[in-house]
C-alpha cells in the first residue's frame, strides 16, 4: 500500500443516542467506495441491534502512518482449569501491575466504568502502581484511532489464527498493536460490551496479545478497555498519540494455543 494519498475511514452506529458498534480503516482513494460500504454493512448486522443512526466519516491523512509490527497472539488452552481470577492475577503479576489495582479495574469494566456505571466509549488509562486515574473526561475516556492493517498482513493472520479469525479479533490485535507501542503503556485489559461476545484480552509489554475466553459472564452488557502506563504521563503526548497518530500494520508474528503456565514463564 502507497504510503502517501491514504485516507482514514471510520463508522460509528447509534440507537437512541447510545453507541452500538465502531469501526475504522485506513485505505487508498480508490478503495474508499468498498471500504465505507462494508463498514455501513458491519453496522447494520451488529450483534447488537439495529442503529437508528450510522456516521461514516472519510479524511485524508495528513501525515503517512507509523507502520508496527503485530503483536505475537497467545490463547489460553486449559482455560478450563482456571477461574478468571486466578488467570488474571497470574497476568497481571506478569505485567508488574499491582494484583489489587488490577482486579479492581477489571470489576469497574464489567460494572460500568464512567461515574455513571455505564459503558465508557473509550479507554481507562490507569497509574499501574497508584491505580489513579489518568484520563481528562471519565465518561468518554481516551480513544485509539486511526490504524489498519494492510491486506497483505491480514491474510497472514487469517493463515496463523485459522478458524480463530474473525473480525472482531484483527480489530482488536490492531488496536492493542497500537497501544503497547507508545512508551508509557505497559499492558491494557479488554472485555466486550457486546452481551454475546465472552471473549477478551490482556496485552502485556514484551510478551503479546493475551486471548481469554470467557472473560465475563454471557449476557453482561458491560465491558470496556483499561489502558496500564507508568508513572509521569505526558498526559498531552499520549492523547495526540492514541487519537491522532496513524500506524499501519504491516507485517504479523505467531498464534501460540499454549497452557497459563507457558504464557506465565514466557519472556
Amino acid at each position: 500500500m502507497k504510503r502517501n494519498n491514504l485516507f482514514s475511514i471510520k463508522m460509528r452506529a447509534s440507537r437512541e443516542r447510545e453507541h452500538i458498534s465502531g469501526a475504522e480503516r485506513i485505505v487508498t482513494e480508490s478503495e474508499i467506495s468498498k471500504a465505507a460500504k462494508e463498514l455501513t454493512e458491519r453496522a447494520l448486522f451488529h450483534p447488537k441491534g439495529k442503529p437508528d443512526s450510522i456516521n461514516i466519516k472519510i479524511e485524508l491523512l495528513k501525515k503517512p502512518p507509523i507502520n508496527l509490527k503485530l503483536l505475537d497472539i497467545y490463547e489460553i488452552a486449559d482455560r478450563e482449569n482456571y477461574t478468571i481470577k486466578d488467570i488474571l492475577t497470574s497476568l497481571f503479576k506478569k505485567a508488574n501491575i499491582d494484583v489489587s489495582i488490577g482486579l479492581s479495574v477489571y470489576k469497574s469494566l464489567i460494572s460500568g466504568a464512567s461515574p455513571a456505571g455505564t459503558v465508557m466509549r473509550g479507554a481507562m488509562v490507569v497509574e499501574s502502581r497508584t491505580g489513579i486515574r489518568l484520563e481528562p473526561d471519565k465518561f468518554r475516556g481516551i480513544r485509539a484511532s486511526y490504524m489498519d492493517i494492510t491486506p497483505e498482513a491480514e491474510e497472514k493472520l487469517k493463515k496463523i489464527a485459522g478458524a480463530r479469525f474473525t473480525q472482531n479479533m484483527k480489530d482488536a490485535v490492531v488496536l492493542s498493536t497500537k497501544v503497547l507501542n507508545h512508551p508509557a503503556v505497559i499492558a491494557e485489559l479488554c472485555v466486550s460490551d457486546d452481551p454475546d461476545y465472552t471473549t477478551g484480552y490482556l496485552s502485556i509489554k514484551g510478551l503479546g496479545y493475551i486471548r481469554i475466553r470467557e472473560i465475563k459472564p454471557a449476557g453482561l452488557p458491560k465491558g470496556g478497555r483499561a489502558f496500564f502506563i507508568k508513572n509521569k504521563l505526558d498526559r498531552k503526548g499520549f492523547i495526540e498519540y492514541m487519537e491522532a497518530t496513524p500506524i499501519l500494520i504491516n507485517d504479523t508474528g505467531n498464534y501460540f494455543f499454549v497452557p497459563l503456565s507457558s504464557i506465565i514463564s514466557g519472556s
